[in-house]
């Protein structure tokens, strides 16, 4: 398998930004707690006492759910899924704020995403392990099928004919060849409620950058594999998909690697 399927080299970017923005918060609060320390001891000395400690608390929850994730993004340290997701979950949070830092530098908003997405997938890689293909997921929009295409494959993917002009039909082949479900949907709500029938252990998600930023979180604890979709029609309408790269990642999730595939 190419190396270009098993890393995300753009992560670093969102922890940074991250970082510095966890770094103005704590400054924020610090100088809170400078300026209303003066009067708080007038009006009582427990006041300032207990302001201190609050925003001391809060203090140390940034930085422990900040440095959660850049010590799980190692792999050294396993962490809780929960801690990671309310680490990310917090980080995400602070979105608009980490993105009008990386205005200042030039990063715009679909870049910070992929970078988030793409830290999300390295955590999920990091902590994977085997997954029998028929719990893997393969979870579509229905901008990937052709617009003019009458066969609806929204209702059952095998409707789909394979005939090339969409990647649905590379992707169902992919589907057929591990074993894998495959759904395609057309919207986040038809999207959750087909998880929860599917009751995958690992989903491949394919949609773009806004999509996946919000979607990756909402099926917590099942790991998810962001894969972003290329919308030369603009959005929404016949996009299109490196359905290698899908066949890749499903690969990693089944613990078979590109060699095994060349002797079949």
């Amino acid at each position: 398998m190419g190396t270009q399927y098993k890393q995300y080299e753009t992560y670093p970017l969102y922890l940074i930004l991250s970082t510095i923005t966890c770094a103005l918060l704590t400054a924020v609060l610090a100088f809170l707690m400078y300026i209303l320390e003066p009067g708080l001891l007038q009006l009582h000395p427990f006041a300032s006492i207990i302001s201190s400690v609050v925003i001391s608390i809060l203090i140390a929850i940034i930085w422990i759910l900040c440095l959660s994730l850049i010590v799980a993004s190692t792999g050294i340290i396993r962490l809780h899924p929960i801690v990671l997701r309310l680490a990310n979950q917090f980080i995400y949070g602070l979105f608009p704020l980490t993105l009008a830092i990386g205005k200042v530098r030039g990063v715009t908003k679909d870049q910070l995403r992929q970078s988030m997405i793409d830290l999300i997938n390295h955590l999920v890689m990091l902590d994977m392990y085997t997954v029998d293909p028929e719990r893997i997921l393969l979870l579509t929009p229905h901008c990937l099928q052709e617009s003019s295409c009458v066969h609806k494959v929204t209702h059952d993917v095998y409707n789909c004919k394979q005939c090339g002009r969409c990647q649905v039909g590379n992707l169902l082949q992919v589907a057929k060849d591990y074993g894998c479900q495959f759904i395609v949907v057309t919207g986040g709500t038809l999207a959750r409620m087909k998880v929860k029938e599917a009751r995958p252990k690992a989903i491949v998600a394919i949609a773009c950058e806004r999509d996946l930023a919000s979607g990756m979180a909402d099926v917590f604890p099942i790991p998810v594999i962001g894969v972003l979709n290329e919308r030369p029609n603009g959005p929404c309408c016949n996009t299109t998909v490196d359905s290698e790269r899908v066949r890749a990642v499903v690969e990693q999730l089944i613990g078979r690697n590109s060699n095994d595939r060349g002797k079949d």
